[in-house]
């Protein structure tokens, strides 16, 4: 990992005559100045340095530079992507791949918030996702007049709106505020995203939506591991580890087809992957989300919604939420389903406390209703996955 969490003796006081032993960020070895700047402020005349809250920004920084960003580079949308792979599948680096609590989660929101808001206030030029538009009157120069309307900044306030995203998280769903993000698509969001994206990016996210896979494993399917004849997919990368074929609705076998002959076989590329961008390189994680930004500004302006960002994490979560709702339904009924352990084989999670998360949803039955065509094919497929993961 690039970034690691390390000790030092900090000099202060007259002629640095005091030495203060705290807990910094070491970036590649040597420590990085400015992601340190409010970590060091808050381990003065602390009996012990700090502990939690560091370690807690370095899973945040290699979680980054996983994905090519460094921590001025992120959007609003890409820390709750961040923040909902902790809450729903933890991350394999420093969390164990556990699932992460609510009051943890509390604890991460208030680590970055302190982050970006010193940041904002040693002038950093973020992303104008992370201000509200009181907060971009007062640290962003005016357009027009280049100048900046700053006025004196109260005790305990926030100059960025990171702080918000904890109530994304809470247990009362009636906290998520309205202007905020989209957790999990309805069907009607669902087929108006995907007609505003590019056939490549279209198949990336209705791959998300109907099979569940995180974006990184979607973008590991090789020509190898598509088997369009059976409607099957398996990725060559997952979070555990381990493989999973999942299954792929016609209209979906569809699009992959036509992506093939339209799209693919017109790209000059000796890629194996079997998404590709027009230069021949396998798709990115990057070049996915600015097709899914320009769906979003697309689909509100021809729908007449105000969908604040999209996230590559809701399409995977609207799968979960949709294949647990269908799995409850049925043990209520009596009816034999797939059983839990099959559910966390399927979503790649390692934790059966991931299921927690989707246990109260109810709101998206009409989420995708093809989907219901197919539901039963996972009673078989859950067997099939379980004898598979052995294997491997």
């Amino acid at each position: 990992m690039r970034y690691t969490v390390g000790y030092c003796l900090y000099p202060h006081g007259q002629n640095d005559t005091t030495e203060t032993r705290m807990r910094i960020i070491f970036d590649d070895g040597l420590p990085a100045t400015e992601l340190n700047r409010h970590l060091v402020m808050a381990q003065f005349n602390r009996d012990k340095p700090l502990g939690t809250t560091v370690y807690q920004l370095c899973i945040y920084l290699n979680y980054l530079d996983m994905h090519g960003l460094e921590a001025v580079d992120a959007t609003m949308d890409m820390i709750y992507d961040f923040l909902c792979e902790l809450y729903v599948d933890g991350l394999p680096y420093g969390c164990n791949n556990e699932p992460k609590s609510y009051n943890t989660i509390c604890d991460y929101v208030e680590t970055l918030s302190k982050l970006y808001d010193t940041l904002a206030l040693r002038g950093y030029h973020l992303d104008s996702s992370l201000y509200t538009q009181t907060q971009k009157m007062m640290l962003l120069p005016d357009p027009k007049t280049k100048r900046r309307k700053g006025r004196v900044i109260k005790k305990g306030e926030h100059l960025t709106s990171v702080y918000l995203l904890v109530k994304m998280f809470s247990p009362n769903q009636n906290d998520i505020p309205k202007l905020t993000y989209t957790k999990w698509y309805s069907a009607e969001q669902i087929r108006a995203i995907a007609d505003a994206l590019p056939l490549t990016y279209r198949c990336i996210f209705l791959d998300t939506v109907y099979t569940g896979h995180r974006i990184d494993s979607a973008l590991s399917l090789t020509l190898d591991t598509v088997d369009l004849y059976n409607a099957q997919v398996t990725p060559t990368r997952t979070k555990t580890g381990k493989r999973h074929t999942s299954l792929i609705p016609p209209p979906l076998v569809e699009d992959f087809q036509s992506y093939l002959m339209d799209v693919r076989s017109k790209i000059d590329t000796d890629s194996e992957y079997f998404f590709v961008g027009h230069n021949g390189s396998p798709v990115t994680y990057n070049a996915y989300r600015s097709a899914l930004e320009s769906a979003r500004i697309k689909v509100n302006k021809t729908c007449g919604w105000n969908i604040e960002a999209l996230h590559t994490h809701a399409g995977r979560s609207t799968f979960a939420a949709a294949i647990r709702s269908y799995q409850l339904e049925q043990q209520r009924k009596g009816i034999p389903t797939f059983s839990d352990v099959d559910f966390c084989n399927l979503m790649d999670w390692k934790s059966l406390d991931s299921l927690k998360h989707y246990d109260l949803v109810n709101r998206v039955q009409d989420v995708a209703p093809m989907l219901i065509d197919f539901y039963k094919n996972y009673d078989v497929l859950s067997s099939s996955n379980s004898t598979f993961a052995k294997g491997t």
